[in-house]
């Protein structure tokens, strides 16, 4: 890179180059483009209605089969808990306390 700004070549390009204007009619134009192709939302009101009526419809359709299914087959309510499966994931079934924990370890001359 030059030290030099005014040596620099693009700086004699950008000397050479025709000024910018724009349209006295700039704004007209743009307006009569957008009056001419008007553009229509891709998603009517129709068809967010029709969306929104299938996913309830499929919601209420999962919640009825899961109640009338197989019984209750969850994995969770054969013979563990929430709190147990949980434990077991995270790793604190495994977990050694360092001493005894009570309120009254918390309490100070009360």
């Amino acid at each position: 890179m030059k030290e030099d700004w005014d040596q620099d070549d693009l700086w004699d390009l950008l000397g050479k180059t025709r000024p910018v204007t724009v349209s006295p009619f700039f704004a007209r134009n743009v307006l009569r483009e957008i009056r001419r192709n008007p553009e229509r939302p891709w998603i009517s009101p129709l068809v967010l209605r029709w969306l929104g009526a299938g996913a309830l419809a499929v919601l209420m359709a999962g919640f009825f089969l899961n109640l009338v299914g197989e019984g209750n087959s969850s994995p969770l309510t054969k013979t563990e808990g929430f709190s147990e499966v949980f434990d077991a994931a995270a790793g604190l079934d495994n977990v050694v306390a360092l001493e005894e924990f009570s309120i009254s370890t918390y309490t100070v001359g009360l």
